[in-house]
């Protein structure tokens, strides 16, 4: 009988083991962080990615790209629709308000510095603003004006350039 008792205590040491766990239960052996668990023992065993976004199925980003599942496009804000840089946004294209927002929710850019920088380049460089915001669908904005032909160099100044833009005009405006 204590045979049949140890060997069933080693058997279930060694499975521990092999899933990379030590006798603390649920963290890895070595493991010194605390384990940011509420201590339930169904936590126990539980994988680190329960709870999280799944991300099966979804397109892997490599560097230089944007994956439009990998992410949702914020808001925008009434700050952001009142400052500075979205006023000189409907000076350089002529668009209405309405329009601009619009335009930011069909475009590929993540978040409002990401847009302002697109469409103002794209106007800087006398490039097609709709398809420099198709392109940040799945490429970040440096990519996607290269696939445009536009040159790294002359690419990353624009970019630099476009963000002291939107800067000087939030400033603007707040003065």
């Amino acid at each position: 009988m204590k045979r049949a008792i140890l060997a069933l205590f080693l058997v279930s040491s060694l499975a521990a083991f092999g899933q990379g766990k030590g006798a603390s239960g649920g963290r890895p052996a070595g493991a010194g962080a605390p384990s940011h668990s509420m201590g339930h023992s169904t936590d126990v065993g539980r994988p680190a990615e329960v709870g999280k976004p799944s991300t099966a199925g979804q397109p892997s980003t490599s560097p230089g790209t944007v994956s439009s599942q990998a992410h949702q496009q914020r808001a925008l804000t009434d700050a952001q629709i009142n400052s500075g840089s979205f006023k000189m946004l409907q000076e350089k294209t002529g668009m209405s308000s309405e329009q601009l927002q619009q335009l930011y929710a069909s475009s590929g850019a993540r978040n409002y510095g990401q847009f302002v920088s697109a469409v103002v380049v794209s106007k800087n460089l006398n490039l097609d603003t709709n398809a420099v915001l198709e392109g940040m669908k799945t490429k970040s904005l440096g990519k996607t004006l290269k696939d445009l032909g536009v040159a790294e160099q002359t690419a990353n100044a624009e970019i630099k350039k476009a963000n002291q833009e939107m800067k000087a005009a939030n400033r603007k405006k707040s003065s």
